[in-house]
């Protein structure tokens, strides 16, 4: 499994309540994508997007603490020209959110954390 390094980092606002005045940030540095029923020769594909962090040992990833999770429907040419490459659906699913992936780093992430 491959995961993204993004810049700008995920940036999320939590409240332990609602009239909390002074939400909490969480962050995530990490993104990595899960094709959803993807039939061969479509032209479409649902990826489920998770954000988050990784827990490295010997710069492999061995756990993904995932902070947000999202759905982007990629189509045209990024998917007929996918290929074997997989940092470039990444990249695409990156752009599309708003962010760059600027280093792909990989591992047996067996461990999703949520």
């Amino acid at each position: 499994m491959i995961f993204g390094q993004i810049n700008p980092v995920l940036s999320l606002a939590t409240q332990e309540t609602l009239f909390n005045p002074s939400p909490e940030f969480i962050t995530g540095s990490y993104m990595t994508a899960v094709a959803n029923n993807y039939p061969l020769g479509a032209n479409q594909v649902n990826f489920r997007v998770s954000y988050g962090n990784c827990t490295f040992e010997s710069g492999s990833v061995t756990k993904f603490d995932v902070v947000h999770s999202d759905n982007v429907i990629l189509s045209g040419s990024t998917i007929t020209t996918w290929g074997e490459d997989d940092s470039v659906i990444l990249d695409a699913i990156a752009i599309e959110q708003g962010t760059t992936v600027i280093a792909v780093v990989s591992g047996s992430a067996n461990s999703f954390g949520y």
